[in-house]
This record gives C-alpha cells, structure tokens and sequence, in this order.
C-alpha cells in the first residue's frame, strides 16, 4: 500500500486555524490528526502558557497524534514557561496519545540548547528541522 504524501499545507492554511493571537496561530487537521502550532513574535509567560492550555483543551476533542510547530520567528521563552511546559503541558499530552512533535527552527544556538534540553527532559519523539516539509515527513511517518 502506497504512503500518502502530506503537505505543509495540508495543515497551516485560514481553513485549519482553530486559535490566533498577534505572537502565534494553531491549526488542526483531522485527517493528518496534527495540530500545528506557528509562532510569530514575543509573549509573555502568561501568554505562552496559555497558549499550550488552550491547544491541550482543543486537542481533547479533536484526535491528536502529534504537533508541528514552528519556531522560526518564536520570541524568548520565559524560565517559568518552559518549566511550566516540562511539568504539566508535556505529560499531559502524552497522557492524550499526542505521540511526537515536529520543530521547525533556524540555527540559532540559543533556540537549538533551549529545544535539545526540552527535549532531552521531555523524554518523547521529536525532531528539530530546517524545513517545514521534514518535519510533517517525519510526523506522518
């Protein structure tokens, strides 16, 4: 049986997006079952935790298996956030069955320390990639 091939596409376009704020959109695709998350400027602690809340509430109706965010254009997170994420958003999801995520990033050697150690303290599937297309490869595969 012949793979299908998804597109980014597929996932970030105006049909998809279920959350926007001016820092970031979220998208859902119900066939992919990918949330997509695109970040686009600076937020608060407050803001980026909300965020994470608010995808975790949608995705509890809407069957998720994996996240696709982009992070290109991502502003700092705050400590407080990222422990926030660590503790309570990554185990909850992965009580949800939300498998792997996708990361689209750039070189920066700040973000590449900052994702390596979520990652590593995470403890689930992820891949940090250059393009947006590898990482919805490496999510559908």
């Amino acid at each position: 049986m012949e793979q299908v091939k998804y597109s980014v596409d597929q996932l970030i376009n105006e049909d998809n997006k279920f959350l926007e704020e001016k820092y970031v959109k979220a998208y859902y695709n119900a066939e992919m079952n990918l949330i997509g998350i695109v970040w686009e400027g600076i937020f608060n602690k407050d803001q980026y935790m909300k965020l994470f809340d608010d995808v975790l509430d949608y995705a509890r109706s809407h069957k998720t298996v994996g996240v696709y965010t982009d992070i290109r254009k991502q502003g700092v997170v705050p400590v407080e956030a990222r422990k926030y994420f660590e503790k309570v958003i990554a185990p909850e999801s992965g009580r949800m069955g939300i498998e792997k995520t996708g990361v689209v990033s750039d070189a920066s050697p700040f973000k590449k320390y900052y994702l390596n150690t979520l990652i590593k303290v995470v403890g689930r599937p992820a891949k940090i990639c250059n393009e947006p297309q590898d990482a919805i490869d490496y999510l559908m595969s």
